[in-house]
């Protein structure tokens, strides 16, 4: 063969080659807007790059709307496309995925949609990304109400390991998830707000995390129809060191082996002028048993933190107040799942009204159906002017001398608790005061009729208490009537 005639056959090989690799180009091309028309459902894209030699492939501007889907996606990149799957088994394998600036929005499900995919029974394309990334999104969830969002995050970066269609949550092999602004909205009256989110492989650290209502206490308490806190919540830190999640019974099961709260204020304010709450306010355990979800979690620790309870009895007055300072806390083996045998234990300490140390311990078996409990604590030294931001704006009264020690030990269920309470004190006053907060002398002295300051040290003030439980109030409510019984008794009053 001549020399011109092999420059020729070259010269032919290549420009088949290259229309081989162009007209390739082009059928991918073609099926990639397909997808992007019928899959996706994008109304506009543009920039639409394929490179089959190189193996990647990228659009830019692309503009969804699915349905409850819309938004829209700075660029999609992607590499490594597995051609013999894609071409001959319609299955996509792909090695890299990444979103730029995706801004997506999720509307609240129309019931009287219908689901054309399922109704259809269209078998879906099998997918498979071994590397999909998210870089710098936005992620809002409408509500049924347009008072507020149910959702709101910004994502600098998101990555996660072999996804595929199909799988559940819980087969995630590896995952890392940043987010630097997290809004929730937790109900009507309230939402979560958080400043830094982040979670790899289980591990996940959460900082300057927020409760707040959407109204102060004046316009909050307009808007609820009976009884309900007015919550705010501070956190410095929350940290997960083993997070799992898996699917049990169509419901997510989280098993956790430690979780700390770091530094947390509580605040929770209450007016009692609004009616009373007309429902049963559930028990702890049941709250558990009844959960939507399944957890396990073995160790929680609360580290350092303050709760504060403000409430308001009368218009003209000021809020009576309950403040416990350095509370720290040690919950085992909190849990609803049927099988273990533990139960949650609760132990606890903090500085009560700044200065009195007080000291907890509480179990409660998850799937008693009678809601029983265990609880039993002390009180330390407690100077009666401790007790004047409670008792002066709830009763008009103060309290004078010193309380050496108080310990109750309380059990019960849903119906009654009873149990045991002591208290030791010395020259213990009551001082009923006018509106000037000035003691009403006369009246005082009756008060005090009934006080037996003539207890022996060795005493101890030991009583019976029971108490029934009034259901439409808290468990807390239900424990200090318990404890408001054995005051009374200790003291001698009727």
């Amino acid at each position: 063969m001549s020399k011109k005639k092999k420059i020729i056959w070259i010269l032919s090989g290549v420009a088949g080659v290259i229309l081989l690799l162009f007209l390739a180009n082009l059928y991918v091309k073609n099926r990639i807007q397909e997808q992007l028309d019928k899959q996706l459902q994008a109304s506009d894209y543009k920039d639409l790059s394929v490179n089959i030699l190189l193996n990647k492939f990228s659009v830019e501007d692309v503009k969804v709307n699915q349905g409850r889907f819309a938004g829209s996606v700075d660029e999609i990149k992607l590499s490594g496309l597995s051609y013999f799957k894609y071409l001959f088994q319609n299955e996509v394998e792909i090695d890299e995925l990444e979103l730029i600036s995706p801004n997506v929005r999720i509307f609240p499900k129309d019931t009287s949609a219908v689901d054309t995919a399922s109704k259809n029974g269209s078998s879906q394309q099998k997918v498979q990304i071994n590397n999909f990334r998210i870089k710098n999104g936005i992620f809002n969830k409408e509500s049924q109400d347009t008072t507020a969002s149910a959702m709101y995050a910004h994502v600098p970066t998101a990555e996660v390991n072999n996804l595929r269609s199909g799988m559940e949550i819980s087969d995630l092999e590896s995952y890392r998830l940043e987010m630097d602004t997290v809004y929730l909205k937790m109900n009507s009256e309230h939402y979560i707000d958080v400043g830094n989110f982040s979670a790899e492989d289980g591990k996940v650290d959460i900082s300057d995390f927020k409760i707040r209502s959407f109204y102060p206490r004046t316009d909050f308490v307009q808007k609820i129809p009976y009884e309900k806190d007015h919550i705010t919540l501070d956190v410095k830190e929350i940290t997960l060191d083993s997070l799992d999640f898996n699917m049990r019974k169509d419901s997510l099961y989280l098993t956790n082996s430690e979780l700390t709260i770091s530094e947390a204020y509580l605040n929770i304010y209450r007016d009692k002028q609004v009616p009373e709450y007309p429902g049963v306010k559930p028990l702890y355990s049941k709250m558990l048993r009844e959960a939507p979800i399944f957890l396990n979690f073995e160790r929680v620790l609360v580290e350092n933190s303050e709760i504060v309870y403000e409430e308001k009895v009368k218009a003209e007055d000021r809020p009576s107040i309950v403040r416990f300072a350095a509370v720290n806390g040690e919950i085992n083996d909190l849990h609803n799942v049927r099988e273990l045998s533990s139960q949650p234990k609760i132990t606890a300490n903090a500085d009560f009204m700044q200065g009195t140390p007080v000291n907890i311990e509480w179990t409660f078996p998850v799937f008693d159906p009678q809601d029983s409990f265990e609880i039993s604590g002390s009180f330390g030294r407690l100077e009666g002017e401790a007790l004047d931001p409670f008792l002066i704006p709830s009763l008009d009264a103060r309290a004078r001398g010193t309380v050496n020690d108080v310990y109750f030990n309380f059990y019960g269920n849903d119906d009654v608790l009873q149990g045991d309470f002591r208290m030791e004190y010395n020259e213990f006053t009551i001082e009923l005061l006018n509106k000037e907060d000035e003691e009403k002398g006369f009246l005082s002295a009756i008060a005090n009729l009934f006080v037996d300051n003539e207890q022996e040290p060795d005493e101890g003030g030991g009583q019976d208490v029971r108490v029934e439980r009034t259901k439409n109030r808290s468990f807390w409510n239900y424990t200090w009537k318990g404890l408001r019984e054995g005051l009374i008794d200790a003291v001698g009053q009727l």
